[in-house]
This record gives C-alpha cells, sequence and structure tokens, in this order.
C-alpha cells in the first residue's frame, strides 16, 4: 500500500502497521435513539478517515511532513485503498498532529514520531 499527500509518496515515513482505517457515518440531525430504545438511523453521508503513526524521522523529515499537513485540505490517495481495493483519491484535512519526542543522538540529530488522523472532508 501507498499513501500519497498532495502527490508526495509518505509510505516510507509511516511504522509498520501504523495506519489504521475507519468509516465514518454523518447522520442526519434528527437521528438517535427513542424513548423505547429503537435507533432511528438518517446516514446522510459516508467518510474516510485513516489514523497514521510515523517511524523515527529527523527533524528535516518532520518539517516535510508538517509542510504536507499545513493546509486546511490537501489530496490524499491510497493505493490500494483496503474498502475498494483499488486507488482511491480523496480530499481530506488534518487537525490534530502529535509529535513525540523519540531521542537525541550523538551527533546532534534528533528523532521524532508523528501521530496525526487524515479525515475525509
Amino acid at each position: 500500500m501507498h499513501i500519497y499527500i498532495n502527490g508526495t509518496d509518505i509510505t516510507p515515513f509511516v511504522k509498520y502497521q501504523g495506519v489504521t482505517f475507519s468509516r465514518e457515518d454523518i447522520e442526519a440531525p434528527d437521528a438517535g435513539r427513542t424513548l423505547d430504545g429503537l435507533m432511528h438511523r438518517g446516514r446522510i453521508a459516508i467518510k474516510e478517515r485513516m489514523d497514521v503513526q510515523t517511524v523515527q524521522l529527523t527533524r528535516s523529515q518532520v518539517a516535510q511532513l508538517h509542510a504536507l499537513l499545513e493546509p486546511e485540505t490537501f489530496t490524499v490517495t491510497i493505493d490500494p485503498y483496503p474498502r475498494t481495493n483499488a486507488s482511491y483519491t480523496m480530499t481530506m484535512y488534518s487537525n490534530s498532529i502529535k509529535t513525540n519526542y523519540v531521542i537525541h543522538r550523538s551527533n546532534g540529530e534528533d528523532l521524532q514520531e508523528i501521530s496525526f488522523p487524515l479525515v475525509e472532508v
């Protein structure tokens, strides 16, 4: 599988088993349970979400990844996408990027890991 953000392949940055896919159902405002416990669904859209964790990255790699995630929205292509088993491109955003300081090497290089969501617009 490959993950591209605005055409840049970020797959080398992704930790082994570091991507979790989920389907997010968007419900109508009147959806929910009534007093008798019956669920009334009113799905108006299905949106994709991925939670991504990276391997240990250098400062320059961290800066490159942050620059890709900075715009309000961007294009993400997954090839192949698990739900369709084909290449799938969508407009996404990332709103909560976490950086974990991992280690400071003797050569002065810092290594960090990043975790972030990719949520379909």
